[in-house]
């Protein structure tokens, strides 16, 4: 029979592939669609990724996509993985997914080290998360930077932010820099509905989660990520505890969350009608080491 995973792939490249129809002939098009056709399905299968969310994808096509990290997230060293751990295997997905649509890969502003551009393969992250997080979280700088750096960007694609970040904003000197930091979110996208953000808390601080969560209820386009357990916990509390959620899931549910609102209801209450559908069930191959279950 039709793989409907494969399909599902096939359509969210489809007019991926087409802007490249002005700049090669078609024979050389038919091959680089191919190329990236495979190159995604790959990427669904190492990352155990639902058809369904893969298939909304698509909504990244026509976006700049920029991560800016705190070079600061600790948490729990009895953890396992580390939260370090698990935002260097975000990223990495990240970078593997966003550079299926954005060839020229994406941009990666730390806040306490230099930043890196055109980041198009994951083993390229390998030197950067091999030395320890330290520092502050002067997130009102590197959010100025990134903005002012991308001012031409804007006026021809829209801007995908993802901040990652493990405790509340601080000024160079270390104090907390709250309303800058609203400030910035709130007045300084222009256009803001170009620009969404997307910051992932990486932390089990109630006071910083609560200030996040509320920023994410009065700011438009900006939309808080938990944890990788935490979310799925919720997810499954909402739809049931078959509801299929990898960490494949998870890192696409953080990508396009703020662009595409079927994700909205995932963690408040049962979705019905748009449920993504059960794996293949006859697929019995191990989960990837990435999947984190």
């Amino acid at each position: 029979g039709i793989d409907k995973h494969h399909m599902c792939s096939q359509k969210t490249l489809m007019s991926a592939s087409s802007t490249c129809s002005n700049t090669v002939g078609s024979k050389s098009l038919q091959e680089t669609h191919n190329e990236r056709m495979e190159k995604f399905q790959f990427l669904v299968d190492r990352y155990d990724i639902n058809p369904e969310f893969a298939a909304r994808l698509r909504s990244l096509e026509g976006f700049e996509i920029v991560f800016i990290i705190d070079a600061d997230v600790h948490g729990p060293y009895d953890r396992n993985p580390t939260r370090w751990d698990e935002l260097r295997q975000t990223v990495s997905i990240v970078v593997d997914i966003a550079c299926v649509f954005d060839p020229n890969g994406i941009d990666l502003f730390f806040l306490n080290r230099q930043a890196m551009r055109n980041v198009k393969n994951a083993e390229q992250l390998i030197p950067v998360f091999a030395v320890p997080p330290a520092g502050l979280t002067p997130m009102v700088r590197a959010l100025r930077q990134v903005l002012e750096e991308k001012q031409v960007d804007i006026k021809e694609r829209k801007l995908l932010i993802l901040i990652a970040t493990d405790g509340l904003p601080t000024d160079d000197k270390g104090n907390k820099d709250l309303k800058p930091f609203e400030r910035v979110l709130r007045y300084e996208r222009k256009p803001i509905d170009q620009i969404p953000v997307i910051i992932i808390a990486c932390t089990d601080d109630t006071k910083c989660i609560d200030y996040l969560n509320n920023l994410d209820k009065k700011i438009p386009k900006l939309d808080v990520a938990d944890d990788y357990k935490s979310e799925r916990e919720e997810i499954h509390k909402a739809q049931g505890a078959d509801f299929p959620f990898s960490f494949g899931d998870y890192v696409v549910k953080i990508l396009i969350g703020a662009i595409d609102s079927w994700f909205d209801p995932l963690d408040e209450r049962r979705v019905t009608g748009t449920r993504p559908p059960d794996r293949h069930t006859h697929r019995e191959k191990k989960k990837d080491k990435c999947s984190l279950s």
